[in-house]
């Protein structure tokens, strides 16, 4: 029995896992919760590695920014907190699409050599390759197994959702989520970050099925997913303890 911090890439989960791991320093090399010791991860732990009893926490993030992040921070070849080579097949994508514009433009063509380079780099670029499933499973298997996921997080509330993580695993209070860029592994964006009406619509039928994890994500921090009592308890009770620590305030 132990919760996870599953680590869904560009979304988030860096400056958690960094946050975990401080907190587990300080505490002598053990962090503790109800649920069990407290553990992050790197890429590959995904939902369907979770043994029985175990519990998850991992955060997801809207697929068109994050396709933009994850664009340039291959583009950087990661820095400058990692230095990962582009692969041959990243060389020749970025050699076709120099901007996340110009490829989600391409892969918005219905044929032709555009629409072959653009579908070629979408499944060549890392971080674009994989899908918020590739953690999290397919639509229905996150729905089926939410009784084992213990909160989900957005990359956009992020700072918010960590206060509710906090409380809910019992961390210091004053476990703050780091402010360096490096640590956080946030991308620097040296062109524009606009993705025009067309490559915004090729990009959310491409990551059609992320955009249901973020539905079913929604539903259940707004209390309204079935069959979730368990988690939903869990959020009720943030909720209704936020909310009597804010009366109590004013």
């Amino acid at each position: 029995m132990a919760v996870h911090f599953i680590h869904v890439s560009k979304a988030g989960g860096s400056v958690m896992r960094y946050a975990i791991r401080e907190a587990r320093k300080q505490n002598g090399g053990k962090l503790d919760s109800q649920w069990g010791p407290i553990w992050g991860h790197n890429h590959q732990f995904v939902l369907s590695d979770l043994e029985a009893d175990d519990m998850a926490v991992f955060p997801l993030r809207d697929p068109v920014t994050r396709f933009v992040s994850g664009f340039y921070s291959r583009l950087r070849e990661g820095a400058p907190r990692y230095y990962i080579r582009h692969t041959r097949a990243e060389r020749q994508a970025f050699d076709w699409f120099p901007t996340p514009q110009e490829l989600a433009d391409a892969l918005a063509e219905r044929r032709g050599t555009k629409r072959w380079r653009a579908k070629f780099a979408m499944q060549s670029i890392g971080h674009l390759k994989r899908r918020m499933t590739f953690w999290t499973g397919k639509p229905s298997y996150l729905q089926k197994n939410l009784d084992k996921v213990l909160y989900i997080a957005r990359q956009e509330t992020l700072s918010d959702d960590w206060e509710k993580i906090k409380e809910l695993l019992g961390l210091p209070p004053d476990l703050a989520l780091s402010q360096d860029d490096t640590v956080a592994h946030r991308t620097e964006y040296t062109g524009d970050r606009t993705i025009g009406e067309k490559g915004t619509e090729a990009l959310r039928t491409w990551y059609a099925d992320d955009y249901k994890l973020l539905a079913i994500a929604d539903e259940v921090r707004a209390g309204t997913a079935q069959p979730t009592q368990t988690v939903l308890d869990r959020l009720t009770s943030l909720r209704g303890s936020s909310g009597k620590r804010s009366a109590a305030a004013g």
